[in-house]
């Protein structure tokens, strides 16, 4: 097996020594430092060799950043292209002079960036000298004679500025952004072999928690499976079991819709036979947007009403299985299907409340578009038989239900919800949890 890849970006001319020695240390531990002197990187005869220093910094495992007296070359506007630098801005709290000035990058600095937005982690390395005369432009910075100050660390004084301000770049982000002082190589190895030894001991640990919680999971679901055979088992073969399992099968979707009955108008769903999206017809929705993927944000669905909306705490594959779930519910005996929303209905502890009322017109608040999927809850009349047939062929072909969208001309839950009342065959989804 391969090591760890090791990308390695300052200037070379002022620090070829330290380069050097970086170089010695990652392959005294069995690392693959990628340094563009030592022809790691393939330098594409069809780009600029900026560019691809660039491309390649994306395949590393890690980067480590030297900081010295020079600023380096300017970066030719090719390789920019390959860089999303307002992107990148977001994950700062601050506006940083650097992103704003792009033709004022150096090839390493968009190396950087670059590591940055390929969430690669980043080792800096910042020598004394320039760290002592940062915090010199720091306690100056916007003063008449800041511009003035002549810096012993910097090789040219008007590159100063950039060199500190990129300094600050890093510390101003959110994550990854920390910095070490050197003021020689032993500085550099003592603080990567410490780093890597404490990630390594992080590493492990986590994998043993991540076996332990599995276990407690694995023990938790066995009890549950346990609980539920044993309450099935104490209940008399004929109508009360079979309101057990359902109570058991279709708890959150009554537990949802009996929420929605709670909010405006009410609908008899012993009663009513037709379809899920027509019941949701029935309580006023006009539209379903639902929420992207995003890390670290609860998911919801917001359902359109005219004049206010509902937000839902419920992600959007779930939902979607509303839409087969409630077409099996509605199949069921009508005494079997009072009982099951008497038994839910009067349980005060039916859980956490999954529907609430916002009560404006929905502005764009709660996604940004970006974000959002936006499901116009169309009659079954748009689904017509040339529709339908289409649906179905693009199905079997293998087509993604964001493909199939794009070609009918709506969204991707719109064509699962379809999919699962025709009865297609499901399919993995591709969103990963």
């Amino acid at each position: 097996m391969a090591g760890l890849r090791i990308f390695v970006s300052s200037t070379c001319v002022d620090l070829d020594a330290q380069r050097a020695q970086v170089r010695s240390l990652l392959e005294r531990m069995g690392y693959e430092p990628v340094m563009s002197e030592y022809s790691d990187v393939l330098f594409d005869h069809r780009i600029h060799t900026h560019t691809s220093c660039v491309k390649e910094i994306s395949n590393a495992d890690m980067a480590i950043l030297l900081i010295g007296s020079r600023f380096g070359g300017t970066i030719v506007p090719e390789a920019l292209t390959d860089v999303d630098i307002e992107e990148i801005g977001k994950s700062s709290n601050k506006s940083d002079i650097i992103l704003n000035n792009k033709s004022n990058l150096s090839i390493t600095q968009v190396e950087v960036l670059k590591a940055i937005e390929s969430d690669v982690p980043l080792f800096v390395f910042i020598d004394s000298k320039v760290h002592s005369d940062h915090h010199l432009y720091q306690k100056n910075k916007g003063k008449d004679f800041s511009d003035k100050i002549i810096y012993p660390s910097i090789e040219k004084p008007e590159t100063a500025k950039y060199i500190f301000e990129f300094i600050n770049f890093i510390t101003h982000r959110f994550s990854n952004n920390a910095i070490t002082s050197y003021s020689n190589f032993s500085d550099i190895e003592n603080h990567l072999i410490k780093q890597w030894s404490m990630s390594f001991q992080r590493l492990l640990r986590e994998e043993r928690d991540k076996s332990v919680e599995a276990r407690r999971n694995d023990t938790l679901l066995e009890q549950i499976q346990d609980l539920k055979a044993a309450v099935l088992q104490s209940i008399s073969p004929g109508s009360g079991k079979e309101i057990a399992r359902s109570v058991l099968q279709y708890r959150r979707l009554i537990d949802f819709l009996i929420q929605m009955n709670s909010i405006g108008t009410k609908v008899n769903l012993s009663e009513f036979s037709g379809s899920f999206e027509e019941l949701l017809s029935q309580f006023g929705i006009t539209e379903i947007i639902f929420s992207g993927a995003r890390p670290g944000t609860f998911t919801k669905t917001l359902l359109i009403r005219d004049g206010d909306y509902l937000r839902a705490r419920i992600p959007d594959e779930r939902f979607i299985e509303f839409y087969r779930e409630w077409e099996n519910f509605s199949q069921l005996e009508r005494d079997t299907k009072e009982a099951v929303l008497d038994g839910l209905e009067g349980n005060e502890a039916i859980g956490m409340t999954m529907v609430t009322h916002v009560n404006h017109n929905y502005d764009g608040e709660d996604f940004s578009s970006d974000d959002a999927d936006h499901s116009p809850l169309h009659s079954e009349g748009f689904w017509s038989d040339a529709t339908i047939e289409l649906l179905r062929e693009l199905w079997e072909k293998g087509r993604t239900a964001s493909e199939i969208g794009d070609v009918l001309g709506v969204s991707r839950n719109a064509v699962i919800g379809k999919a699962h009342r025709l009865g297609l065959k499901s399919r993995p989804s591709p969103v990963k949890k």
